[in-house]
């Protein structure tokens, strides 16, 4: 199964000059010779192994309860990931070992890569691609039993919300800026468990309009009629992250990543390092790598 994520219009868009680059990922043969030593990491892509990356898009989505098990049930979420626009990226890279070069294209390049595989409804054989890391962060919904049970409560407009992991995808991303995966959820997305200057995420709480085709997907005990105008609404209280995250910076420890080739294969990996925040951009950090 093909999963393809439309980008949508972002929420925070980091502006930068340039563009992306249409020549392939290459051995960066100019890195200094670098001893390790008791105080450096150790990695099997070469001591001296990083890679950087920007991740320019932040989106924000808003859920209702619904009247679906709590498997099924949506949660708040704050997704970053690297678009077209994300031109921030750099690496170091001393070995040629194929997983090494696939984890530097992955994490620290913008450099368009070329599908090698079979073509099909995605890419066709020769066709330009490039990788495109992704962060979601995602919490539980607040206990709250119904609608009443909030208003009895106070009914907060902000309340926060744990968190102490995130979901971690390298997606395919063609020329259209479309996000593409090949599988499902578990082939492509592991939980990377993170310690952050805050564990918590604010989230935005009201009671807005639904849609009279989405109503019956809602649990009624979160939702109210009113009378607007000279028809009825139905009114759900909705819970969104805040747009103003309070996250500055996380740190992971090694944690297996799965990387996708140009053959539509996938290998999986050791990677360590720091996700840090501006106003508008974040940077994925990778600092040690495991084969």
């Amino acid at each position: 199964m093909t999963r393809v994520t439309m980008a949508c219009v972002p929420l925070l868009l980091l502006s930068a000059c340039g563009g992306e680059s249409d020549t392939p990922l290459q051995k960066d043969n100019t890195a200094e010779p670098n001893t390790p030593t008791t105080q450096q990491q150790s990695s099997d892509c070469g001591a001296n192994f990083t890679a950087e990356r920007s991740l320019n898009q932040f989106e924000f989505s808003s859920v209702f309860w619904h009247a679906e098990s709590e498997a099924l049930q949506p949660k708040p979420e704050f997704r970053l990931y690297a678009d077209k626009h994300s031109l921030g990226a750099t690496h170091t890279l001393s070995s040629d070992k194929a997983p090494c070069m696939l984890a530097a294209a992955a994490f620290g390049s913008t450099s368009a890569e070329t599908w090698q595989g079979a073509s099909n409804s995605s890419f066709k054989q020769g066709e330009l691609y490039y990788y495109a890391p992704e962060l979601i962060f995602n919490t539980p919904l607040p206990d709250f039993t119904s609608l009443a049970d909030w208003r009895n409560k106070g009914q907060p407009d902000t309340i926060s919300q744990p968190f102490d992991a995130a979901q971690l995808t390298i997606h395919y991303r063609d020329q259209d800026n479309n996000l593409i995966t090949f599988g499902n959820q578990n082939t492509n997305t592991t939980a990377v468990k993170l310690t952050c200057n805050s564990s918590t995420l604010d989230l935005t709480l009201r009671v807005q309009s639904v849609a009279s085709n989405a109503v019956n997907k809602l649990d009624p005990a979160f939702c109210e009629e009113k009378q607007v105008g000279l028809e009825r609404e139905t009114h759900c209280l909705s819970v969104g992250v805040n747009q103003d995250i309070g996250l500055e910076n996380c740190k992971f420890d090694l944690t297996n990543v799965i990387l996708p080739d140009q053959f539509g294969n996938k290998s999986t990996v050791k990677v360590a390092g720091i996700l840090s925040f501006s106003a508008s951009n974040a940077t994925l950090r990778i600092d040690q790598l495991e084969l």
